[in-house]
């Protein structure tokens, strides 16, 4: 029986591992395609039609850099935690945005007069179910579950619920709006779902309805971060800091922006733009400073090679320019030669450039040089294992993080709470002894956050830790009088 579940065992770790390879390709594909939207819509904003401009102001370089950062910081993410809810959160944000765009700029610059492209009108409807759910679900359910991937407890769902039923409202009361679409380019194209006329009050109060469960969902989110920040330990809450900034930031310029008030609400959809572009740039600080997710490592090789590949393209471009103008005017013909000698010229630029751009990136992003970075992380981590009350708070947030707990504690010999994380005190549904004579001596656990049984395996993967960081403890501890030692 033995043999036969350590098998079993075996085969479910191999398909956790396929499963999980399968996630970092599929999360690489997709931030692929998220750098080809950022293309597309740099393309279509270029062409020199107002309708859809791509400029150097906030209204332009916001809706670039949001469809551009999000799946490629959340695809970098994955690489190496694939399932981690937060990096699909920004995968699905950065995508959604950019097809929004991308539809809505086919279809602005196809209208008449021309150029007229073909399906332009039905781009410009179906831009209108990428940008509000986009942007109502996915702000409101990334400040809830950053950084731990999990909501505070149970009662936060309520506000996934209120995001979800204000944006349902919200889009039948503007998709079925009677009358026109409601496009400032185009105020009088008609809108192919509209109701009849005697629906148009239901419509309106409808879309206000909407907008006001979705604006109280993203301000409840913002202060679940608030909360989150408060209760968390001094990591954490380095890791909270500029992101609860810019999305409090976000949640107020989208509650400007809601009521329609004209220019004033324009201006605010910029700046709420521009702060949400800035949330993957706060994501990555907590990565690289903080070790969120722990893919500093990766972060820093793809902005070490990501510049490197741009330098040496820009180089390997204008060499071969530059020498085919030779060329042309000693010769008066091209020559193959012009090639052969751009590679000459990349190849030797490559190493002193790379070398440089390390010397330059790791400046800022290298853990292992900031604030005694690897030193530091390492004398907090012996700490936490060998002083009893920084074992028991490293240990019980472990615990309830893995095991997805409302809440636990990790209890002395009076059973009174050494240290405790999530919501606490709740009702224990696990007691778990701990072996051993020191002050630790057993973990409580509440019931999970969506309502399941803890899995058996995972506690018994607890109870071993738990036996470690007590032996520990009590390795470090200091000797009684009388003992040897």
């Amino acid at each position: 029986m033995t043999d036969v579940s350590a098998m079993i065992e075996q085969g479910s770790v191999d398909a956790s591992a396929r499963n999980a390879r399968w996630l970092a390709r599929l999360g690489a594909a997709l931030g692929i395609v998220g750098v080809f939207l950022t293309l597309a819509i740099i393309r279509l904003g270029t062409v020199g039609d107002q309708r859809f401009y791509v400029g150097v102001d906030i209204g332009s370089i916001a809706p670039v850099m949001t469809t551009f950062l999000y799946p490629v910081v959340g695809a970098l993410i994955v690489q190496r935690r694939p399932r981690t809810r937060v990096a699909w959160l920004m995968i699905v944000m950065g995508i959604g945005l950019g097809l929004g765009f991308v539809t809505y700029g086919y279809g602005a610059i196809g209208m008449p007069p021309p150029p007229v492209y073909p399906y332009a009108f039905e781009a410009l409807v179906i831009s209108q179910f990428f940008m509000v759910p986009v942007l109502a679900t996915c702000t409101t359910l990334l400040l809830l579950l950053f950084p731990t991937d999990h909501l505070l407890d149970r009662r936060w769902r309520w506000v996934v619920v209120l995001a979800f039923v204000g944006l349902a409202v919200f889009m039948f009361g503007s998709t079925f709006h009677p009358g026109t679409l409601g496009d400032q380019n185009f105020p009088d194209l008609a809108n192919p779902f509209a109701l009849p006329e005697q629906y148009t009050a239901l419509c309106d109060a409808m879309v206000v309805v909407g907008n006001i469960g979705m604006l109280a969902a993203a301000v409840l989110a913002a202060y679940s971060l608030v909360l989150r920040y408060r209760r968390g330990d001094s990591v954490e809450q380095a890791q909270i800091r500029w992101i609860a900034l810019f999305g409090s930031f976000v949640a107020l310029a989208f509650i400007v922006a809601a009521p329609q008030l004209g220019w004033i609400s324009d201006r605010a959809w910029e700046v709420a733009f521009a702060f949400l572009s800035c949330l993957p740039i706060a994501i990555g600080v907590a990565i690289t400073r903080y070790r969120l997710y722990e893919i500093d490592r990766l972060i820093n090789r793809t902005l070490v090679y990501g510049s490197l590949t741009a330098i040496l393209a820009g180089i390997f471009t204008a060499g071969v320019g530059l020498a085919q103008r030779v060329f042309i005017a000693t010769t008066g013909d091209k020559s193959d030669a012009s090639i052969v000698l751009a590679t000459l010229v990349v190849a030797t630029a490559y190493a002193p450039i790379r070398k440089r751009l390390e010397a330059v990136v790791d400046r800022r992003f290298k853990y292992e040089h900031l604030e005694f970075g690897a030193y530091r992380d390492e004398v907090v981590k012996i700490l936490g294992v060998l002083e009893p009350k920084r074992a028991a708070e490293k240990l019980v947030r472990e615990a309830v993080r893995e095991l997805q707990a409302t809440g636990g504690a990790v209890v002395d010999a009076d059973d009174a709470p050494v240290a405790t994380a999530g919501t606490w005190p709740v009702a224990a549904v696990v007691r778990m002894p701990i072996a051993g004579h020191g002050p630790l001596r057993a973990i409580l656990l509440g019931p999970r956050i969506d309502g399941r049984l803890h899995d058996p395996l995972t506690l018994a993967r607890l109870e071993e830790v738990a036996e470690l960081v007590v032996s520990a403890v009590d390795l470090a501890r200091p000797s009684r009088p009388g003992t040897p030692g």
